[in-house]
């Protein structure tokens, strides 16, 4: 729980002392979403070259490390002593839920077009992959929510 520790009270690398709950939420998810698709990847990697790729998909599995994710408004709870946001907060919060929903469409329409468009209109696609497009757009959005978040924050 090293991230835990500095993002819950505020220390920064750019030297911030003070984030606002949401913010606080967003590192949160943008960390462990993070390492979830590392660890993810190397998974897949080392069951590639042991397994071959039908089997290594399985590590896919690892994607539900981002399930922690879920659990930073448990952890940062709401100050009791201030405002818990204001009107540039709520505004930052739909522009970033505008950006995951975007990018959650984006995901999926990829995901719908490129077998298409590789294959030609007379392929199929089996449908197990339906679950994973799904997932996918998913977490892209919660990920790219939390980065719009920060970004539009300022990263502090």
């Amino acid at each position: 729980m090293f991230f835990l520790h500095y993002v819950r009270y505020g220390i920064h690398i750019l030297g911030e002392t003070e984030m606002k709950r949401i913010q606080k939420i967003a590192w949160w998810m943008v960390i462990w979403i993070s390492i979830a698709m590392i660890v993810a990847a190397i998974a897949i990697m080392i069951q590639y070259f042991k397994i071959g790729m039908p089997k290594a998909m399985s590590g896919l599995a690892f994607l539900g490390i981002a399930g922690f994710a879920g659990l930073g408004p448990l952890f940062f709870g709401k100050d009791k002593d201030k405002v818990a946001c204001d009107e540039r907060d709520k505004l930052i919060n739909s522009r970033a839920a505008v950006a995951g929903f975007g990018s959650a469409f984006l995901v999926t329409g990829v995901a719908c077009m490129l077998p298409f468009s590789i294959l030609g209109s007379q392929a199929t696609v089996p449908i197990h992959w339906l679950p994973m497009i799904f997932g996918a757009a998913a977490l892209t959005s919660f990920f790219v929510h939390a980065v719009a978040i920060l970004v539009q924050y300022g990263w502090k």
